[in-house]
Order: C-alpha cells, then structure tokens, then sequence
C-alpha cells in the first residue's frame, strides 16, 4: 500500500508542480458553467434544476479525463523512465493502481468544486439531495471506467 501511496503522490505532484492540473480544472469548471447556464439557459427555464448538469457531464469528464490520462504511460515510455519504474521493488499492478488513483484524485477534487451549483440552485428552491448525489458518485465511477480506458490506451502509444 505504501508504494501505490508514493505512485499517487509522485504523479499528483507532477501534476501540480506544472500548472498542468490548474488549467484542466478550470477548462472543465468553465466548460461546466458554459453548459449549465448558456447551452441549458438556466434562468430562462424558471426552474431550479440540476438535471443539465449532469446530462453534460459524461462528455465532459471524457475530454477531463482524456486529457490527464493521455501522458500518464506514453510519456514514461518516452522518457525512458519506464524501465526505472520497472526496475523499483514495486510490482506491475501497483504501477498502475498508483496512477489510477492520481487521476481519480485529481477527477474527485475537479467534481467537488462543482458542488457549488446544485447549493446554489438549492437555494433558489426546494431539492432532493438523492439524485445530486447519485449524479455524483454515477460521475465518478463513469471517470473510474473512463480512466481504465485511458490508462490502457495510453500504454499502447509513445507519443503524449
């Protein structure tokens, strides 16, 4: 467990040490907002409904995801710093569950900053917290898959 904790944490931090990270969560928060309240018209439908929210969301956790997973093997491959990884007393599986888990932390904290809009549209009216956290945690096991994806695909190419 320590070693996928050191794989999570080591991409985390090359996550963040660019503002790589930064400019994912806002071209999704901003393409989230873009949705919900331009394409959807949020206002101009006088109801207080998160529904378009998580109609969007599929597609846009796909170009989120996409856009971490795209590096995540490939660029290891060209670096050459596969065969090191390799080489470390860290098996194969928890290569890989490490850097599932950096994506999903970074996919998780992406989703909690847009909390702020079922909150807001709760306090223009009463609702349900059922289907918003459905909503939610269906988010989030669409990334897992969706990173699954990305992971495997980005094993079969070079090029980031």
């Amino acid at each position: 467990m320590k070693q996928i904790l050191a794989i999570t944490r080591k991409e985390l931090s090359s996550y963040f040490g660019s503002p790589m990270a930064l400019i994912f969560i806002g071209a999704f928060l901003a393409a989230t907002l873009f949705t919900f309240f331009w394409i959807d018209t949020f206002f101009a439908r006088g109801i207080a409904d998160v529904r378009p929210l998580f109609r969007w969301m599929p597609l846009l956790i796909l170009f989120l995801v996409s856009a971490l997973t795209m590096r995540q093997w490939s660029e290891e491959q060209q670096t050459g710093t596969l065969e090191i990884l390799l080489t470390l007393p860290v098996r194969a599986w928890q290569l890989v569950l490490g850097k599932f888990l950096a994506v999903m932390v970074l996919v998780a904290i992406t989703l909690a900053l847009t909390l702020f809009l079922p909150i807001s549209v709760a306090n223009m009216g009463d609702r349900a917290w059922g289907p918003v956290i459905g909503g939610y945690l269906a988010a989030l096991l669409l990334a897992a898959a969706y990173t699954a994806i990305g992971l495997s695909i980005s094993s079969r190419t070079t090029n980031p």
